[in-house]
């Protein structure tokens, strides 16, 4: 998505908080995908070595690949490298469009703050559920929706925020790429 330069005190903040959710997107995706090529990596070293499995790396693709996702979601949400569909964008001018992709954010805003809400009784009710092996419970994989669903939310409503903070260079943006007038 479009960020108008960090110059003022809110925008700074602004910056500052995208930057935050970014990293921590991040963060997340790679301590994910590290984890399970380790654990996993390990398991087949004990296994060569000595015929038997460690057991509990089975169980982390089901605990940590909902979070792998779930970081590579935000990240590409925070960078606006998501999947889009502009066609109708190509079809409306800039006042228009500006208005449309505001909707759109602000849907998503809803949305996926409801889903976020909704995913907390979806992680009280998967805590009674335990792995087998490791005796972690399930409510850590679902916390990955929780996080995924607010941490869209928050992106979405800053960018709604960025929109409305400068609309010339929003504007400026889609004449380059996606809107001819």
């Amino acid at each position: 998505m479009y960020q108008p330069s960090c110059g003022g005190t809110g925008a700074r903040l602004l910056c500052g908080l995208d930057k935050a959710v970014e990293y921590t997107a991040l963060g997340i995706f790679m301590a994910a995908i590290v984890s399970l090529f380790l654990f996993l990596g390990a398991d087949v070293v004990v296994r060569y070595l000595t015929t038997q499995s460690l057991g509990w790396p089975a169980e982390m693709p089901n605990l940590l690949f909902p979070w792998l996702v779930m970081g590579a979601i935000v990240a590409a949400a925070q960078r606006g490298q998501h999947v889009a569909v502009n066609a109708v964008l190509g079809l409306l001018n800039i006042p228009a469009t500006r208005v449309l992709m505001l909707v759109m954010q602000l849907v998503v805003v809803v949305t996926f703050s409801y889903l976020a809400y909704i995913g907390v009784d979806v992680v009280r009710i998967a805590g009674r559920q335990l792995f087998p092996i490791s005796g972690i419970s399930s409510s850590y994989a679902y916390m990955a929706l929780v996080y995924g669903f607010g941490a869209i939310a928050l992106t979405a409503f800053t960018n709604i925020l960025w929109f409305l903070a400068d609309a010339s260079a929003f504007d400026q943006r889609m004449t380059k790429s996606e809107v001819a007038e």
